[in-house]
């Protein structure tokens, strides 16, 4: 028995410490390598339950995955403590049962290599699909744990960030392998395997980090960001919306040139806007007369827009009903100029209980549910893909709504679309001072490397800044500062092979996994009949 709980101590302890390690790279800057050890304990975990016989360790393994999820998004809570738990617990299980699903795999196949195999399928395949569902929150793939360590993952145009996944995976397996080998020819084989795999890349990525030219391709233009630093729990219903717009366009004035091609707002800076009647909009209104002193210039600023149907029916899941009247909401970015022209995109990768409800149109009661613990009345409308919205000019901005710029195959439509750099527009003063608004920050440097697009980052609150195509940092304000900043940026229209052909990665591991998983349940089934 006393055997039994020192070895159960012994797991909470490397439950811990997998927590910390692969939390690190999400709360230190350039700790992106921890990443490539983060899992060995892990692998020491299921080992040590193994070889002793004890059971119930799948509470273990959620333990460990559990303290990967508190650590490193532990601000979700002064949003919302009931959604925080939500989003918490859920990904804490699904991480866990993918690891479950690993574990039963050892116990089918004789040979751990099958299984190692299954793991990496497994997981790739989950943040390919997690990516892609209505209740979808990746914030934590692996692959952004190198988000403060660009120069080491400019391989990203190439495998976008589940390349960084796979990478993780592959070193973390080898060298937990390497560690609990015993025949002399085989460490040599593993020690040899795992200094290739952990150098390669990175020698590879430094060497395209310092050759890449940041000004090919394109113009460099100039453009002006604001940052208001509204209070967001104070910004709909009561501060006025014209003391706001004036604010804005004063901070604007401060740094505006005639050669500024763009102005970058933050997300939802203004309400209401109608897209049947848009210049019948006092802030829409309100910005036009200021466009007309800098007729080169285009604005890109964030709506809370909504669109009226003449229907009886509902015109689509997302709509809304008022009396007799149907109606969609959206968080939007309009670009607009000093003339009639203007074009709009509607946010699609929606914050899920906030501004979705995950799979109303099949389970109408959560609606209310969701709404009873201070969430949404119901979800916003939303496109099928990223656009990218032309100036006056001939450049296009890939407009990512708040925290689309996590969604990397879904940002790159945008470039596919002719999109000559990308803008982040968002709010993150939600969280505080927490590492929440730091974090969406540097997901950007991952986008841009990518993409190889400038990318502009525009926050209400939170940091507001520019990054270069090789992901460096080239302009950047500071926490809860009101302010704004001009700055060059350089714009390309080449696409990158992840741009033009997108996650290949986690697409071939989603198509192998169910053949992966049915072959593991025939031999399952199989050595059960010859057991019995």
């Amino acid at each position: 028995m006393k055997v039994e709980k020192k070895t159960r101590l012994k797991l909470s302890f490397l439950a811990l410490l997998f927590g910390l390690l692969m939390s690190a790279p999400y709360l230190v800057p350039h700790c992106g390598p921890v990443a490539l050890v983060a899992f060995i304990p892990l692998l020491f975990m299921d080992k040590i339950a193994s070889d002793e016989g004890i059971r119930r360790i799948w509470w273990y393994h959620y333990m460990a995955f559990l303290f990967f999820n508190i650590f490193s998004t532990f601000w979700i809570w002064f949003v919302s403590e009931v959604g925080s738990i939500a989003a918490i617990a859920l990904n804490t299980l699904q991480m866990s049962m993918v690891f479950a699903l690993y574990r039963w795999s050892r116990k089918v196949f004789t040979g751990r290599w099958l299984s190692y195999l299954f793991l990496i399928i497994a997981w790739l395949a989950w943040e390919h699909v997690y990516f892609e569902i209505e209740l979808s929150w990746p914030w934590l793939v692996l692959g952004n744990s190198f988000a403060t360590s660009p120069s080491l993952v400019q391989w990203y145009e190439i495998t976008g960030s589940l390349g960084g996944t796979l990478w993780i995976l592959l070193t973390n397996i080898l060298i937990f392998s390497l560690m609990t080998a015993r025949e002399r020819n085989h460490v040599r084989r593993l020690t040899v395997a795992a200094c290739a795999l952990v150098l390669l890349p990175i020698a590879s990525s430094l060497v395209r980090y310092y050759t890449i030219d940041c000004e090919s391709g394109g113009e460099k233009i100039e453009v002006v960001v604001v940052q208001p630093n509204i209070d967001p729990f104070k910004k709909y219903g009561i501060l006025p919306q014209d003391k706001m717009d004036e604010a804005m366009l004063s901070l604007v004035r401060q740094v505006i040139s005639p050669q500024t091609r763009y102005i970058v707002t933050p997300e939802t800076f203004t309400y209401d806007m109608d897209l049947d009647r848009p210049t019948a909009h006092h802030s829409f209104v309100r910005y036009q007369e200021f466009m007309q002193d800098y007729p080169n210039t285009n604005l890109l600023v964030g709506i809370f827009s909504h669109q009226l149907y003449a229907t009886l029916s509902r015109p689509s899941h997302s709509a809304r009903k008022s009396g007799s009247v149907w109606y969609d909401v959206y968080n939007s970015a309009v670009l607009m100029d000093a003339g009639d022209v203007y074009s709009y995109y509607h946010k699609s990768k929606l914050v899920p209980g906030v501004e979705i409800i995950p799979y109303e149109r099949y389970f109408p009661f959560l609606t209310n549910m969701i709404s009873v613990f201070g969430g949404s009345s119901g979800s916003y409308g939303t496109q099928d893909e990223m656009d990218a919205l032309e100036g006056n000019d001939g450049n296009k901005v890939g407009p990512m709504i708040c925290y689309e710029s996590v969604y990397g195959n879904f940002s790159r439509m945008a470039a596919v679309k002719g999109a000559t750099f990308m803008a982040v527009m968002t709010n993150d003063g939600w969280w505080g001072d927490t590492p929440g608004y730091r974090q969406h920050f540097r997901y950007a440097a991952l986008r841009a490397i990518e993409l190889r697009r400038d990318v502009v980052h525009a926050a209400n609150t939170g940091i507001s800044g520019i990054i270069n195509r090789r992901g460096d940092v080239m302009v950047r304000t500071g926490w809860w500062e009101e302010t704004s900043f001009r700055g060059n940026i350089n714009t390309n229209d080449n696409l990158t092979p992840f741009a033009r052909y997108g996650d290949i990665i986690g697409l071939v591991a989603a198509y192998l996994f169910l053949p992966f998983t049915a072959g593991v349940i025939i031999v399952w089934i199989r050595r059960r009949k010859s057991k019995q």
